[in-house]
């Protein structure tokens, strides 16, 4: 998994993932492994698998409308790690976050998992600007 450090002294995100589940995110012909976590929004993801969704590039992500996934409030957090996987509760977004970590409360995600290898960043943002993404149990 990806070793994140805090971006500032006041960030207190959690991104351990405990539990994990591992799948593929199979985006273009490519696959990517990830884990998901124990969550309540990813368990309810989990369920769903395969899941697929049609995301496009944006200035720090991949992104794309999904079906609402129920989670607990206390698991919203403000920003994201770069790989971080994520649940937008702002308009039912499913993210794969590629740059631009940060904190700002300004972003509220809930956290799914991230991917397995940092250098998958920099491959999955190298694709096409629009794709489907199938998430698959490994």
């Amino acid at each position: 998994m990806i070793q994140h450090q805090p971006t500032a002294e006041n960030d207190t995100r959690v991104t351990t993932v405990n539990n994990p589940t591992t799948v593929n995110l199979v985006i273009d012909g490519h696959k990517f492994p990830a884990f998901l976590n124990d969550s309540t929004a990813a368990q309810a993801l989990i369920e769903k698998l395969p899941y697929t969704v049609t995301v496009n590039q944006g200035m720090h992500d991949y992104c794309g409308g999904m079906d609402r996934l129920p989670y607990d409030d206390g698991a919203v957090q403000a920003g994201w790690f770069n790989g971080d996987i994520a649940f937008d509760i702002s308009g039912d977004w499913f993210v794969i976050f590629l740059r631009g970590e940060n904190n700002n409360p300004q972003y509220q995600e809930v956290n799914l998992g991230q991917l397995a290898d940092a250098e998958d960043i920099t491959n999955i943002s190298k694709l096409p600007t629009t794709v489907k993404v199938t998430i698959e149990l490994a």
